[in-house]
């Protein structure tokens, strides 16, 4: 018998118990059942065995791992049930996620709604069978084989730049892929999901909050949708859609092409803003977007374009216009609520926008964080009719903030980093972890915050977005994809050092190693080949622009 310790109870099992077997006997208990566990500060599957002594605590929907856990479960999932209809000849492939849907397309091959329908048939019967998720490990040369008797070249590409003697599979009864993180113990518990047709192919819905029961995809992203698409069959294009062949591209000394071809892509896509711009005729320019996704770089750029076609840019900043310090809302524990709209002076933006756009002079305050106090004595402006504001904060598309401007002289942007590159057609990146990134590496050369700082923070900053930028975003007149094809390269050697250290640590440890074995995926470029402009020096530094 083995002694334990589960949710500070002890108790004894047998030497060969699963944690599987333990959380169905625990399930009847608790009447929930876990889905992964943390077996003494590390997560594990349940397909594991119980081990003498361990302290284990069964982790359910609320954990984000587990959140991740299902999903990978599911797509995997909905990878055979394309394999068990179409064979090999017509490959499945996961494009993207939006919100809480994934989205698959077949490739050859455009979607009904009937092919939808036989696809829900076809994982449905995969639910109802329950298979066993096996793990199977094979010396390189072995998984090679398989991968070539699959057809997986995007695996086979993926692991031949990797050192890794041993290669982790994952079955489901024959159906064999390489799938990136922990998975559940078999394939009926994916219990909660729904499948929409969309466009050329489906979506597969899964639970967005921390109730597994609950499955809602209420979001309207027909524009998110769009651009991440376009980036992302741009990427096909060219032929660097996953890790293993952006790695073929570098090995093949391909790099400064690549580098050049696709800054002229992105600088094209300014370009083109820039002239919807112009066209619109109108005044007033608002940009937001999340964290880290490259609004300062942006910004400055949009407006060399705008200069270009002879209209002069002014750029005002939604920070200069926060509430000062004594009438600054709090957040319930007490600290400054700095991203709530009820910190920004609206009434005082509002005159004053309102007063640049008839003709006026008037007066841009510039605010002070030390003194939590606006200065109104360093700036006056007054625009002509070829003169344009640009004004950037994450409350830009939020129409409360603009409430009393004409809406006909304003043109918004809405700007985020959609990751166009896949570890494999099974593996995604999320566009999250690439803001991350950045984020990590830009505040440690500009602020000096080290990497637990900013990892510990993320969640805050996450849930910030959720509430003031994300409902707002279909509202853009126009969006704007900052990725970079080779930028997770450009930032490794900028990031490993820095979460290497933080691989054990107990609170920002498992992010960390996630964003480690992302990273380790990319080889190595020379950064000098990166030009002054690009946006990704915002994060790794050298920009000859004035992006900090």
């Amino acid at each position: 018998m083995l002694n334990i310790n589960i949710d500070g109870k002890k108790m004894s099992v047998a030497n060969d118990t699963t944690y599987h077997a333990l959380a169905l006997s625990y399930e009847k208990e608790n009447a929930k059942m876990p889905f992964l566990v943390k077996v003494d500060g590390i997560i594990k599957e349940l397909r594991r065995s119980v081990k003498q002594g361990e302290t284990i605590e069964f982790l359910y929907y609320d954990n984000d791992v587990v959140k991740e856990s299902y999903a990978r479960t599911a797509i995997f999932m909905m990878l055979k049930a394309f394999y068990d209809l179409y064979g090999a000849k017509n490959e499945a492939r996961l494009k993207f996620k939006i919100h809480n849907a994934y989205y698959f397309e077949l490739e050859g091959k455009k979607l009904t709604e009937n092919d939808v329908h036989n696809v829900g048939e076809a994982f449905n019967k995969i639910v109802e069978d329950d298979f066993y998720i096996e793990k199977l490990t094979f010396p390189k040369k072995k998984a090679f084989e398989i991968f070539e008797e699959k057809k997986m070249e995007d695996a086979r590409l993926l692991f031949q730049y990797q050192y890794k003697p041993l290669i982790n599979l994952r079955n489901i009864n024959g159906y064999i892929r390489y799938i990136n993180g922990e998975l559940l113990y078999s394939t009926g518990y994916i219990k909660h999901y729904e499948l929409e047709f969309y466009h050329e192919g489906l979506l597969l819905i899964l639970p967005n909050g921390d109730d597994v029961t609950k499955v809602d995809y209420s979001y309207t992203a027909e524009k998110l949708f769009n651009v991440h698409n376009v980036s992302v069959d741009w990427a096909k294009k060219l032929r660097i859609n996953t890790v293993g062949k952006l790695n073929d591209e570098i090995a093949r000394n391909h790099l400064n092409d690549l580098v050049v071809m696709t800054e002229s892509f992105q600088d094209k896509q300014i370009g083109d803003i820039a002239s919807c711009i112009q066209k619109s005729k109108k005044q007033l320019i608002l940009i937001s977007g999340p964290s880290s996704s490259g609004k300062t770089t942006f910004s400055h750029r949009l407006m060399y374009h705008i200069k270009a076609l002879e209209l002069n840019p002014h750029p005002i900043s939604c920070d200069d216009f926060f509430k000062e310090r004594v009438e600054t809302p709090k957040k319930p524990n007490g600290e400054y609520d700095f991203e709530s709209l009820r910190a920004v002076d609206v009434k005082l933006l509002n005159d004053t926008l309102n007063g640049l756009l008839k003709g006026e002079e008037v007066v841009i305050p510039k605010f002070d964080f030390v003194l939590g106090k606006k200065d109104f004595t360093q700036k006056k402006l007054k625009i002509n009719k070829n003169d344009i504001i640009i004004l950037e904060g994450i409350h830009c598309l939020n129409p409360k903030l603009t409430k009393d401007v004409n809406v006909n002289n304003i043109f918004k942007v809405y700007i985020s980093a959609l990751t166009e590159v896949c570890i494999d057609y099974a593996n995604r990146i999320p566009t999250s972890d690439l803001r991350l990134i950045r984020r990590i590496v830009r505040d440690k050369r500009t602020r000096g915050t080290d990497a637990k700082t900013t990892l510990k923070r993320w969640k805050e900053i996450r849930e910030g977005e959720e509430k003031y930028i994300f409902p707002f975003q279909e509202q853009a007149d126009i969006f704007f994809n900052s990725a970079l094809i080779y930028e997770f390269s450009a930032l490794k050697h900028k990031a490993l050092p820095m979460l290497y250290n933080l691989s054990e640590d107990e609170e920002v440890g498992v992010i960390a190693k996630r964003l480690i074995k992302t990273l380790n995926y990319f080889l190595n470029i020379d950064t000098e080949l990166i030009p002054r402009y690009s946006l990704v020096r915002e994060f790794i530094g050298g920009s000859s622009l004035d992006v900090g």
